[in-house]
């Protein structure tokens, strides 16, 4: 299957941003339950994928239901190394012992995503974390 140009990739993206005119983290927020999802967890992966997406619209408007490779476009380094690496730092859950995690190797949703975070344990340094 061929590659997509960084053009139809940037057009797909702003024609999800259009289609979502008016949304924010208030709406993707609603997506989880506050009861059973630390809030900074879903803050921090949020503001994490809109600073990914940046380049196409400064508040572009994620879905828990986005697909992180097929619908934001996004590849295992801006996963792995700018979005994870962040989010952990920012709520202080660590990324060790990963693959005991339920939601190892099944991330595929930005809920997925804010799920996997939920699932890790919280760092041993409480000034670990740098919340904004």
């Amino acid at each position: 299957m061929a590659r997509r140009s960084t053009k139809q990739v940037e057009e797909q993206l702003r024609c999800l941003v259009r289609e979502r005119e008016g949304e924010s983290i208030c709406e993707f927020a609603r997506a989880f339950d506050a009861r059973q999802v630390d809030a900074w967890i879903i803050r921090a992966v949020y503001e994490q994928l809109q600073i990914n997406l940046d380049h196409v619209h400064p508040a572009f408007p994620v879905r828990a239901s986005d697909r992180l490779k097929e619908d934001l476009h996004l590849d295992d380094d801006d996963l792995d190394i700018d979005v994870a690496q962040e989010v952990e730092q920012r709520t202080g859950r660590s990324l060790e012992s990963s693959s005991s995690n339920p939601y190892f190797g099944k991330v595929k949703t930005v809920r997925d995503l804010v799920m996997f975070f939920q699932a890790q344990p919280k760092c041993r340094n409480p000034g670990y974390a740098v919340r904004g």
